[in-house]
């Protein structure tokens, strides 16, 4: 691999009676006597380098298998969604300014239900994506998304460049008029940041102001989006805010009179912040890697709505009490834990007879796992095995959340 993140084979030839030795670029020796001069080599670069004389030392084959992590946002396409696919003002979490919703993307909006926020399909310029759709529900309000980088992945830019590039669209050019990016640097304390960005958000056409600590890196003006998707790129940003600690994306709508009209979309998809001058392809990840990727930030056990999850082993403690162990995938920080109503739970015993839950509560929290301390009427045998469940309606939670 290369400082460019070119991955190389290197395949050598050796012909009969002689060893030829290579290093990565090409210095050959021959244990004979004849010293072999790049004259009789081939490029070890160009694969169409052929020939029946020239000893075929080194050729490199360029496979470009770019193993790094080249977006340094997570679900920048919008395909994972453990919350919830829909987010209104009656749903939990509801569509609140300052609120995780589709996963590591925060809604920033002047006021609440500002817009409905939903996970789609079959969009951006291929027609094959993911997308998020900000439908207008509250007119003359600006509103937008932004995501907020952890520091540990933020040593390829801090102190140098990063490109920007996403996908986007509007359902009427008329009343969307003004829709903007920029790349955001904090300069206080690492991973400890103020998620609500906007001090003001000012009239239609003048940039919201940040609140204290937050310094826009790129100059944002209006993209020009349209009605067909199309693919947006700033490239060259430079990450040179002193003492910046975390970046962020915050791409947003600037219109206040214009955007007069509710049921207006604005769709975004293949968001992509990524270190060098130049924007290039959106980095797709198999789906199992960006799943696991956002739970190190969010994580919902029985998202599925499982009627028989289980959430840990434990023991019978009395004839009315229990105890119960889960585990999760290790957060960034201690997460805060919440969970669903008691009665959502049951207790059951080996004989899988169940027993439902009248008092759960939690302790022991950690990074990667936490106890239940569990209350039940009646008929527990102390000392026993048991596990903590779902009680068969598919609806108990456990939302344990490390966002930034």
């Amino acid at each position: 691999r290369d400082v460019n993140g070119a991955a190389y084979v290197d395949i050598l030839t050796i012909t009969s009676n002689n060893t030829v030795t290579a290093d990565l670029h090409s210095s050959v020796t021959h244990d004979g006597n004849t010293i072999l001069t790049d004259a009789d080599l081939l490029d070890e670069d160009d694969m169409a380098s052929d020939s029946a004389t020239d000893a075929a030392s080194q050729q490199s084959v360029k496979a470009y298998a770019d193993l790094t992590r080249k977006n340094l946002l997570i679900n920048g396409d919008f395909s994972v969604s453990q919350r919830l696919t829909t987010f209104a003002s009656g749903t939990t979490p509801a569509n609140s300014d300052d609120t995780y919703l589709l996963d590591r993307w925060l809604l920033i909006s002047d006021g609440n239900d500002i817009v409905d926020v939903t996970q789609q399909s079959g969009g951006g310029v291929s027609g094959n994506e993911h997308y998020i759709r900000l439908d207008v529900e509250t007119a003359q309000k600006k509103f937008g998304i932004l995501q907020i980088i952890e520091n540990k992945n933020l040593k390829s830019i801090i102190g140098g460049t990063a490109s920007l590039s996403f996908e986007a669209k509007v359902s009427d050019i008329t009343k969307l008029t003004d829709i903007r990016a920029v790349v955001l640097a904090w300069d206080s304390t690492a991973d400890t940041v103020t998620s609500d960005i906007i001090s003001a958000w000012n009239v239609e056409g003048t940039r919201p102001t940040l609140v204290a600590n937050w310094t826009e890196e790129n100059t944002d003006s209006d993209l020009g989006v349209t009605a067909s998707w199309v693919k947006y790129t700033i490239a060259n940003i430079s990450i040179d805010t002193a003492s910046t600690t975390n970046v962020a994306v915050f791409i947003y709508q600037n219109d206040v009179a214009t955007n007069d009209t509710t049921g207006k979309f604005l769709e975004i998809t293949n968001v992509q912040l990524e270190s060098g001058l130049a924007a290039t392809d959106f980095d797709y990840r198999d789906f199992g890697t960006e799943l696991l990727l956002c739970k190190r930030y969010h994580e919902e056990l029985n998202a599925e709505a499982n009627v028989a999850f289980q959430y840990g082993m434990g023991q019978c403690i009395t004839t009315t009490t229990a105890r119960s162990v889960g585990n999760y995938l290790e957060k960034r920080i201690v997460p805060g834990v919440t969970v669903s109503a008691a009665a959502d739970f049951d207790v059951r015993q080996a004989d899988n007879s169940a027993q439902a839950v009248t008092v759960l509560t939690l302790s022991g929290i950690s990074k990667t796992s936490l106890n239940f301390s569990i209350t039940v009427a009646a008929n527990l045998v102390a000392g026993n095995a048991t596990r903590l469940s779902d009680d068969t309606t598919g609806v108990s939670r456990v939302k344990i959340d490390a966002e930034l």
